[in-house]
């Protein structure tokens, strides 16, 4: 079999662009799968830190007045805090939401106790008299969430 040289060199770069092309593709996908995953972690990150940040909000203002106040009542704000825990319920690790849970324990066993003074509970807070921040364990499984998302982005 013979083959004509004068189709061998246009063969050839036509063979080339074909094989260039096609890694320029190849490459281009790669790239926007790529970016598409980057952008849905970073939104699931917004999204934990927006309800992770409205829960500990809520649960610190809670925190407040269930130390200062003797009433017990069911407000917007309760409200809100259950809500958010039913958000987390549907993204959340399961760690997450309990330690939310644990947290509107502790808000419910702080309720009943008595009043306590503000200046009091700011000196009983810096002496360590005080019951544990509820939110501590919380913040800290939040933030673990969080670093975990973020290790899979890498």
């Amino acid at each position: 079999m013979l083959i004509d040289p004068a189709i061998i060199s246009p063969a050839a770069a036509l063979l080339g662009a074909l094989i260039g092309s096609g890694a320029s593709l190849i490459a281009s996908i790669y790239t926007q799968r790529t970016q598409n995953r980057l952008q849905r972690i970073a939104g699931e990150v917004a999204n934990r830190e927006a309800v992770y940040a409205d829960f500990v909000a809520a649960a610190s203002d809670l925190t407040l007045i269930a130390y200062t106040n003797d009433d017990i009542t069911l407000g917007g704000e309760q409200q809100r805090l259950i809500g958010l825990i039913n958000r987390m319920r549907l993204f959340a690790p399961p760690d997450v939401v309990k330690g939310a849970e644990a947290v509107l324990k502790a808000l419910v066993e702080i309720a009943p106790k008595p009043r306590v003074d503000l200046r009091q509970l700011a000196k009983d807070a810096v002496t360590k008299i005080v019951d544990p921040d509820p939110l501590l364990t919380f913040s800290v499984l939040c933030r673990e969430d969080l670093d975990r998302i973020g290790r899979r982005a890498s």
